[in-house]
Parts: C-alpha cells; structure tokens; sequence
C-alpha cells in the first residue's frame, strides 16, 4: 500500500506541476539547506539533514550534533536553550539539533550511523551528544507507530553503506527494524527485490513529496535563535551578553567563550518570569491549558508485574552505544530529569526512576561513555517548563554540557551565576 501511495502522489504531482522533475523537487526544498530544529518531514529525509550539515561544514561553522526529540525545541524554552545559543557558530562551535517527536534510540542509532561518514577524523570533530528521554522507555511506549513516523529510508542506506560498522550490527538494526513495522530484511525471491526496492524507493520519494510541500525552516527562524550580542527575553526584547559587548557583528571573536555567568541569571530570571502563576515552577500556559489533561491521562498508565520500563527499548539504547564505538563516533549522553512533583502523583514515583537513571548510567559505563547527568534537578523547581521538557534555566544547563563537552572532551554540569537549586522537595 506504501509504494502504490508514494506512486500515486507522484504522478498527481506530475500532473499538477506539468510533469516537473523529481530534481525540481529537490531544488523546492532545499531553498534554504541550514535549517535549525528540524520539522518531522525533514527528521525523515537524510538528503536535506545531510545538507543542512555539510552547508553549515562548507561555511565553517564547525557543526557538531546533539541526537534527541522533543527538548530540541528552542522555541518554548528560551535563549538559552542549545539550539538557541550553541546554534551558528559564534562559540567555536554549530550546534545542529538533530530528532523531533518520535525520533528514539532505535532512530538515533541508524542517523549516528549514517552522519559518522561524513564527519573529520579528529576527535572533536567526532564528539555527538546523544540524549535519551524516559518517555521512550515508559509503559505507553509505542515502538511500532513511532519508528515508522521518524524512519528515515536515506540515512538507512547511509547507515548500512558505512564501512566501519559490522555485518552482524547492521542485521541487528535491520532486524529490529522489522519488528518495528519497517522491514529491509532482505528478498527472497526476484518478485520480493523488486516489491523491497519499491518500498525503499517509495519511502523516500514520500518523505521528498512531504517536504515539497512544508516550508523549510531556516536555522534562524522565529524559534528563539539567538541574534550576535543578545539574548532574547520572553517578551522578545534583548539583554547584550559581557561575552557579546561589542556592537558591531564583524568585532566578535569566531570562537568567543560564553559568558555562563551572564546567560545562567538572564536564563533563571527568564524561566521565573514565564511561570509567575504557580510555585511549581511550571510555564504558565501549560499550567493553564495542559496540566489537567496530563494528570487525568497518567491515571491510564498501567504495568504488569514489575515491568515498568521497556527492555526493548533499553536494548536499542545499548545497540546505539554500539553504533557509536564501531562507527568512531565518540557520545556523551545527557541524562535528563523528569518534574519529581509531577510524576510523584503517578505510578512513577521516586524509587521507580530511580531504576532508569540507574539503568542508562550503568549501560554508558559499561560502554565507556561519559554522561551529563542531571537526574538530581527533578525537585529543582525551575529547571523544566512542564513534566519533562528544559526551561531556559533548564537549556542553560544543557548548553554549558553541551558546549564544554563538544569544546573540551569533559561536560560541565555546574551553574554559574549564583543560580542554585531551588527544590521543593520536603
């Protein structure tokens, strides 16, 4: 039904453009290659994500790239946030988001896979952050429906074309691809190669027909991109950074060290102001439009037994890590926290995430990966906007992680700025 679809789309296509080329179609969307936080349609066409990098490459940016989902998002969050601050060079560094919604360990192992033959062979050049959400591994977790959104056919074949990564690796992807909904596991017949090939043909074709017709959003497009010298407040106006002092764009240096101490009080001041209607330090509007429904949805979650985290997907975590090693790909893993207040109110309670930070850390030290951990901020009242995702408090943390990590080999968890936790934790 896919590959009837995807042909079925092109040929209204044809008939609609007056049978314009699939190479017009690529030139449609890629009017503007450097995106920022990328939408899902570009997330599952490695053509223009692989643009996007070797533009920001071919301009000297120096891009380096941060794997996740949904706390990719600059907009909500502030100036702060990664995508916002680290994002375009200014700091030594172009931090390039690379996830969406749906986009789990399984999607980051294939995308790592995919980028790490096109990255330099130094070893900073071949630094990734790599942040898993404890969403993915919880009890509504949705494998099947999630893959097959985010699945990308183009980074497929980059993954299985890399040399460095092993035959036995690439079955195990393959394989759990399978159970995933999207099956590559091979022909068996002349008939099954061809129905194979006009499943990946049409995977790609459909996520190309998507993007002709969704806007491509330029990497400084109105979702909290960070001007030179300023930081954009919530209410859009600017607060000049001491590290940013100059006026003029061209004085600043290519490689100028954040001012932590600056964008931590402008970040805290930021993250207090956009939840002035309640001491959970939660966003106002989605305290006022969303917390209700959240907390009425957690009721549904059930387990059996002692099951509350998928091993499935902890096991694609481990097959990620494994991607890295054999593909020269060095990762830090950011290790995120949930709102304590909110989640103690459902079956995962302090003693149950416990479990899954446990989990990740021992599997990254198993794997020799260093992690940014920052599962002691759930009582940390200003540190995420709602359940799960970085207020500009919280994007400055993972900035400065981010950032020392890329820049240096070590992450820095620390504040700066005299900003301290502010727990409400009896």
């Amino acid at each position: 039904m896919r590959r009837f679809a995807a042909l079925g789309a092109a040929a209204a296509l044809a008939v609609f453009t007056g049978g314009a080329s699939l190479a017009g179609l690529y030139q449609t969307v890629d009017r503007d290659p450097v995106i920022g936080y990328p939408s899902l349609q570009e997330v599952t066409n490695f053509d223009v994500m692989a643009r996007s990098y070797d533009r920001r490459r071919e301009q000297g940016d120096n891009p380096r790239l941060v794997f996740g989902s949904s706390e990719l998002n600059p907009g909500p969050a502030g100036p702060a946030h990664p995508a916002s601050l680290l994002e375009g060079g200014d700091y030594g560094v172009d931090v390039m988001v690379t996830g969406r919604a749906f986009c789990e360990d399984l999607w980051q192992a294939i995308e790592v896979g995919a980028f790490a033959g096109r990255m330099d062979q130094d070893d900073s050049s071949r630094r990734v952050v790599l942040i898993p959400s404890m969403q993915w591994f919880m009890c509504y977790r949705n494998a099947k429906r999630d893959f097959t959104a985010s699945f990308s056919q183009g980074a497929y074949d980059a993954f299985m074309a890399n040399p460095a990564i092993s035959d036995e690796l690439k079955d195990q992807v393959t394989q759990r691809m399978a159970v995933y909904g999207v099956d590559r596991t091979g022909p068996s017949s002349p008939s099954a190669a061809v129905a194979a090939w006009l499943d990946s043909a049409s995977d790609q074709l459909l996520a190309t027909l998507r993007l002709s017709t969704t806007a491509v959003a330029p990497r400084a497009a109105a979702d909290g991109k960070r001007e030179k010298g300023v930081s954009r407040g919530a209410d859009g106006g600017g607060t000049t950074h001491a590290a940013d002092s100059s006026s003029n764009a061209t004085d600043t240096p290519a490689a100028a060290t954040p001012n932590w101490d600056q964008i931590f009080s402008d970040a805290d001041l930021t993250a207090r102001e956009k939840a002035s209607s309640n001491a959970m330090g939660i966003n106002d509007s989605w305290y006022a439009k969303h917390l209700a429904d959240w907390q009425a949805g957690t009721k549904d979650w059930k387990v059996e037994g002692n099951e509350y985290f998928s091993e499935q997907e902890f096991e694609d975590f481990k097959l990620l890590l494994r991607v890295c090693r054999e593909a020269g790909v060095l990762p830090m893993v950011l290790i995120q926290p949930v709102k304590g207040e909110l989640y103690d109110q459902t079956i995962y309670g302090p003693k149950v995430r416990q479990r899954y930070y446990q989990m990740i850390r021992q599997a990254c030290e198993q794997a020799g990966v260093p992690v940014a951990d920052f599962s002691s901020h759930e009582y940390d009242t200003y540190f995420l906007r709602e359940y799960s995702h970085p207020s500009d408090l919280g994007g400055a943390y993972y900035s400065k992680a981010i950032y020392t990590y890329l820049t240096t080999g070590v992450a820095d968890t620390s504040p700066s700025g005299g900003v301290a936790f502010e727990t409400r934790k009896e």
